[in-house]
Formats: C-alpha cells, sequence, structure tokens
C-alpha cells in the first residue's frame, strides 16, 4: 500500500470507487479523466472549509448540504482543491451527476446526512465528507442500479 494510505482514507476509498464505477460503466473513464485533469490544476493547499457547525444539526438534512455545497472552497475562477484527490472526488461527482446517477438536490440531502452524521471522520475536511457521501449514495452503492 503507498505511503499515506490506510483502509479509511478517502484518497483509497476513492480509488477504489473510481474503479469500480468505470469498470460498471457507471462513470466514462475519458470523461473523468477530462474532469480531474482540469480541476487537478487548481491545487491551492491552504484551502478550506470547517464544516463543524454543521455536524449534528438539527437542520433538515438538505438544507445542512445546501448550505455546504454553497461552502465550497473556492476562490474567483471556482472551486479550488488542497490535494489531487479532491479534485478527483469532486470531478467524480460531477461525472455522476451528468450521467444522471443523482441530481444535485438530493446530492445535497446526502451530503448533508453524511455531514450531519459526522461520517467525514475524525479530523474531516470538506472532501473527507465528499467521498463518504460518494460512498454511501443509495444510487451508487448497487452497480445494478440503472441510471437515470
Amino acid at each position: 500500500m503507498e505511503q499515506g494510505l490506510t483502509k479509511s482514507s478517502p484518497e483509497l476509498r476513492l480509488r477504489v470507487l473510481e474503479a469500480v464505477l468505470i469498470e460498471n460503466g457507471r462513470v466514462d473513464r475519458v470523461v473523468l479523466e477530462t474532469l480531474v485533469h482540469a480541476f487537478g490544476a487548481r491545487i491551492e493547499p491552504n484551502a478550506s472549509t470547517d464544516l463543524a457547525d454543521l455536524v449534528g444539526s438539527d437542520l433538515p438534512a438538505a438544507q445542512v448540504g445546501g448550505a455546504a455545497m454553497l461552502a465550497i472552497p473556492k476562490d474567483a475562477v471556482g472551486p479550488v482543491f488542497r490535494e489531487r484527490w479532491e479534485a478527483t472526488a469532486f470531478a467524480l461527482a460531477l461525472a455522476l451527476a451528468e450521467r444522471g446517477a443523482f441530481s444535485w438536490p438530493e446530492w445535497a440531502e446526502q451530503f448533508g446526512e453524511t455531514i450531519q452524521a459526522g461520517s467525514g471522520g475524525p479530523d474531516a475536511t470538506y472532501y473527507h465528507y465528499w467521498v463518504a457521501t460518494l460512498v454511501v449514495s443509495r444510487e451508487l452503492g448497487s452497480a445494478q442500479a440503472p441510471l437515470r
């Protein structure tokens, strides 16, 4: 296993999910690679968003997810990422949404549920929650689930 990767690391979880989704035809490899390349050029090591106030919130999950989506780390041009795996996670969600795996309101609700449950793990960053949402998404959980 590569240095720094553990069974619970979001980067490893993302790599496995990406491989499964490509293998099952749920994501087009070329589209994903194009998106990753574009977003991978937007690395800013200090980019972060604190979601601690939303963890355990009593607000509706969709409202928590919507607030978190508006708080995405960004600059004047668009989203920025601390590491390349974060750009990959963002690109994977975009590719899945483009294929109809979920709508953005559905994503916001699931993202909110993930944040409220604290499912990003201890010391979670914005994209830890993003990866956790990809992993637990109902549409992604079944390779047999039809694309809409």
